[in-house]
């Protein structure tokens, strides 16, 4: 193995001084210029953009706005199924009030005294004795809707 010697120099003052060589300015001006040049490119590197990280930023942001879109579809069939629930309420509504209507008509039309006539007369029956009536007390309703007079017999 060769070995190399080094000059070393021990303490804080040069003994000889090597005579440094005669460089033309412009020449050693551009060298320099050149050189600062060439460590600038090596110490920048090239931005790179990692693939693994755009491909993760597209498939968070396509699953954020399938989310997004997904929601906003189930909040536009929600908000039509309440419509459609207030609708169908207010169709029953309407059809009860009409339901009302016709039996109350229906029972205007019918004729109480008929009925007793046909009762008693044709199919032979007879008026209860106090015997025969219990009375109880209803939960649901304290009114009750009576639309003749009761006969005595």
């Amino acid at each position: 193995m060769a070995r190399q010697t080094t000059p070393y120099v021990y303490g804080n003052t040069v003994r000889k001084a090597d005579p440094r060589p005669y460089y033309n300015n412009e020449e050693e001006i551009r060298r320099r210029q050149q050189q600062r040049r060439q460590q600038k490119k090596k110490r920048q590197p090239k931005p790179r953009v990692d693939k693994i990280s755009v491909f993760l930023t597209c498939i968070t942001f396509a699953t954020v706005m399938a989310v997004g879109i997904y929601y906003i579809q189930l909040q536009f069939q929600s908000t039509y199924l309440n419509k459609s629930v207030i609708n169908l309420e207010s169709e029953i509504v309407e059809l009860e009030k009409e339901n009302k209507a016709a039996l109350t008509e229906l029972e205007s039309f019918m004729d109480l005294d008929a009925v007793y006539k046909k009762a008693t007369k044709e199919l032979g029956m007879k008026k209860a004795t106090k015997d025969q009536i219990y009375t109880y007390e209803s939960r649901k309703s304290t009114q009750i809707r009576q639309h003749g007079s009761i006969p005595a017999e």
